[in-house]
C-alpha cells in the first residue's frame, strides 16, 4: 500500500511538472509576433487654384487667367502671374530677373520709351496658354487699351530652378487674323507668312486663305478697322468666361 502511494505521488508530480512547463513556457517564445507596417508615401501636396495664388501674390485685378487656360504646374502658374503682374505694374527688376538673355537686352529701352504710362493704360490683360506645333509651353497675352487690342506671345522656358519668358515674334495688327483658338491659330498663321517668305517675287502680294498677306511677312488688313476695334475684323477678344474670338 505504501508503494502504490507514492508511485501515485511520483506520477502526480510528472503530471504537474509538464503541465507548469507546457502553460508556462518561455517568455520570449511567448510574445506575439511583431508585424511591420509599409511605408506610406506623403500624400501628393494640392495645388492652389488660380483664385488661390491671385490672392497670395496680390495680383492686379486687371489681369485675367481662366482655370481651363493655365497651365497644370502650379510653379508655371505662379511664375506666369507674377511674370505678367511685373509687366503690367512696369517692374523692371523682376521682369529683368525673368526674362530670356536676349529679351533684358532691350528691356531698358523699353522702360525709356514710356512702357509704364503704356501700361497704365491697360484696362485688361487676359493671358491664354497652350503650346507650339513641337509642344513647347507659351502664352499668349491680350491687352485691352481703350476699344483697341494688342496681342504679345511668350514661350515659357522651364529649368530645374526657374522659369523664364522669352518673347515670340508678333506681326503688326496680330489681332485682326486670330480666330477660333488664338494660341493654336497664332502659330498657324506664322506657317503662313514663313510659306509667303519663300516666295520668289518680293513686290507680289499673295492671298493665303482669304487674308491678304505682303511678301515681307506682314498680314494687311482692309484699312477699314483699327486693330481689334468691336465690329472689325475678327472683333474683341472674348471677355472672361468665355475664350476670345469664340
Amino acid at each position: 500500500m505504501m508503494n502504490q502511494s507514492k508511485t501515485l505521488l511520483s506520477i502526480l508530480l510528472v503530471s504537474f511538472s509538464m503541465l507548469a512547463v507546457g502553460c508556462g513556457g518561455d517568455p520570449e517564445e511567448a510574445e506575439a509576433p511583431v508585424v511591420k507596417r509599409r511605408p506610406v508615401a506623403p500624400p501628393k501636396p494640392v495645388e492652389k487654384t488660380i483664385e488661390q495664388l491671385t490672392e497670395m501674390l496680390n495680383v492686379d485685378d486687371r489681369i485675367v487667367l481662366d482655370e481651363s487656360e493655365s497651365p497644370t504646374s502650379e510653379n508655371q502658374r505662379t511664375a506666369m502671374l507674377k511674370f505678367f503682374n511685373a509687366m503690367i505694374h512696369a517692374d523692371e527688376q523682376t521682369l529683368r530677373n525673368m526674362l530670356s538673355f536676349s529679351d533684358q537686352l532691350e528691356l531698358k529701352a523699353m522702360m525709356d520709351s514710356g512702357f509704364a504710362d503704356q501700361m497704365d493704360e491697360v484696362s485688361l490683360l487676359m493671358l491664354k496658354t497652350g503650346t507650339d506645333p513641337d509642344g513647347a509651353a507659351c502664352v499668349m497675352a491680350i491687352y485691352e487699351i481703350g476699344i483697341d487690342y494688342q496681342v504679345q506671345m511668350w514661350f515659357i522656358e522651364a529649368t530645374d530652378n526657374s522659369i523664364a519668358f522669352s518673347a515670340a515674334e508678333t506681326p503688326p495688327n496680330l489681332v485682326d487674323q486670330l480666330s477660333g483658338n488664338w494660341v493654336d491659330n497664332y502659330f498657324v498663321l506664322q506657317t503662313k507668312q514663313a510659306q509667303v517668305g519663300q516666295q520668289p517675287d518680293e513686290e507680289t502680294s499673295y492671298t493665303l486663305a482669304g487674308e491678304l498677306t505682303s511678301t515681307d511677312g506682314s498680314l494687311g488688313g482692309d484699312g477699314g478697322d483699327s486693330p481689334g476695334k468691336p465690329g472689325g475684323p475678327g472683333g474683341p477678344p472674348g471677355r472672361p468666361g468665355g475664350p476670345p474670338g469664340r
